[in-house]
């Protein structure tokens, strides 16, 4: 077959599958305003706060989903006209879990329980492309919790290694507690009793546009973004900083740190699927080692490339019962592959430990030309994924028939953050009257010392007494939010 022939099969096929994956968005586009019908006409029954707080998350979701949408269909558009189709790139799974976020409320707000008397309902929105997913709405947040925990586990599939993942916070203020908050609607349905009514209209109707703001239900604001890529993936929890997005009205802001925790976990998909098989021929040195009697001679063995090895069994039968190899090689991007032009089935492989190279032979030239294929492909994915393709990172799979609305939290940040110097197994530091006595002695000794010597103010606010109930922890040597945690 030509290449010409090759290319045109080539540009059939990508316009073929263009349409129909154009299909596919205009179907999801479609849904989508269904979607944001429905929920519109739902936000204006609803009657109470949890089902008008979920009405008003799905419908500012659907709206994105319909703004990805379409942007994802003008780059397919983009990239059919200059004919940018490349099947090669290998696809991968992601996960992000385990998401944290610290609140920075006043000590006063915190411990002593007064001052600042806001409360939230806050959720996370998480793109990557035209792939989103929300996390749990939690509500309501105030200041009797010091950090933001979401347990849900969001996974993407079929992306590509340079993928850009982004984390939106979205918050909205409750107006509908017992306090100084609800203050406009207590008025307002108070104030035909207590004032004239031409004054106790023109006032009503002022404290209508204040609360109403022209939309119906609550309004979820975007109050901080983060952006991930390949470099942020990890099989432990790390920090991450947060962009700080809503700044304009400071009596809704949500006293965020500027720092979130999370998993974020990237799998190529050659590491659990396999890339190819067939039988090969490797010296017996190779498999055999020492217990070889001819070094000269070769051995018959069914091959496997997989997670970036090349395994070996020198019984098919004992592959068949995922039995464990007899030999393995690893192939990754410092791995260099040749074909013998002294023989038209060999393929050399060189890795960088020298005693670990390795002459493959295979049954036929076109058997040597697909695994050659596959070997090059392995190679180039080590070199995508890095340290993804380096560690195999488990994918944390979604949690089914999850409630979307959270109405309590589990644990807290700084709770389970210990205070540097302290040690628990000191019985006195597990009252908490004492260790907060001791914090206000100790601030006051170190005044007069150097700023550089003192612990950060995110420290100095984790006094909390449960922390100090754990005895599997006994000093931090590290300050959680480094770069090195």
């Amino acid at each position: 077959m030509s290449r010409g022939m090759n290319e045109n099969l080539t540009t059939t096929f990508a316009g073929e599958s263009y349409k129909l994956t154009e299909y596919d968005l205009e179907q999801k586009i479609e849904l989508e305003i269904k979607m944001r019908e429905g929920t519109t006409k739902l936000l204006a029954a609803c009657k109470h706060q949890t089902q008008a707080l979920e009405a008003a998350k799905n419908l500012l979701i659907s709206n994105e989903r319909m703004n990805a949408y379409m942007t994802e269909l003008q780059r397919r558009k983009r990239e059919i006209s200059i004919n940018n189709t490349n099947t090669n790139i290998s696809k991968g799974r992601l996960s992000l879990s385990d998401i944290r976020i610290p609140l920075i409320w006043r000590d006063t707000d915190h411990f002593k329980n007064k001052g600042d008397y806001r409360r939230f309902a806050v959720f996370c929105l998480v793109k990557v492309g035209a792939e989103m997913y929300d996390t749990s709405l939690l509500s309501p947040v105030d200041r009797s919790q010091t950090d933001l925990t979401f347990t849900d586990s969001l996974v993407f599939n079929k992306i590509s290694s340079d993928f850009k993942l982004k984390v939106e916070v979205y918050s909205h203020m409750l107006q509908d507690d017992l306090s100084i908050a609800s203050a406009p609607r207590r008025i307002k349905n108070t104030i035909h009793t207590s004032i004239s009514r031409t004054v106790g209209k023109k006032l009503a109707a002022s404290l209508r546009d204040e609360l109403n703001a022209g939309k119906i239900g609550p309004n979820f604001e975007l109050m901080a973004s983060a952006s991930l890529c390949l470099d942020d993936t990890n099989d432990n929890i790390r920090t991450h900083d947060l962009k700080i997005e809503n700044t304009g009205n400071g009596r809704h802001q949500l006293p965020l740190f500027g720092h979130f925790c999370c998993r974020l976990a990237a799998q190529p998909n050659c590491m659990t699927q396999e890339t190819y098989s067939a039988f090969t021929y490797v010296p017996d040195a190779f498999v055999k080692g020492s217990c070889a009697k001819d070094k000269k001679s070769w051995t018959k063995c069914w091959t496997q490339l997989v997670a970036f090895k090349l395994k070996f069994w020198i019984k098919h039968e004992h592959f068949l019962e995922n039995r464990e190899p007899d030999t393995c090689m690893s192939i990754n991007k410092n791995t260099v592959i040749n074909l013998k032009k002294s023989s038209p089935v060999d393929i050399e492989i060189s890795s960088d430990h020298k005693d670990n190279n390795l002459i493959l032979r295979v049954e036929s030239s076109e058997e040597r030309a697909k695994w050659y294929k596959y070997l090059a492909q392995h190679i180039a994915d080590s070199q995508r994924w890095k340290q993804s393709a380096d560690t195999f990172m488990a994918i944390q799979l979604n949690e089914p028939n999850r409630h979307s609305y959270v109405p309590t939290r589990h644990g807290s940040l700084y709770d389970q953050t210990p205070i540097i110097g302290f040690n628990v197994e000191n019985e006195e530091m597990k009252d908490p009257k004492k260790v907060l006595s001791y914090m206000a002695g100790n601030s006051s000794n170190s005044s007069s010392s150097s700023s550089a010597s003192s612990s950060p103010p995110f420290r100095e606010r984790s006094s909390s007494s449960s922390s100090f109930n754990k005895p599997r922890v006994s000093r931090l040597s590290a300050w959680p939010f480094s770069r090195n945690h």
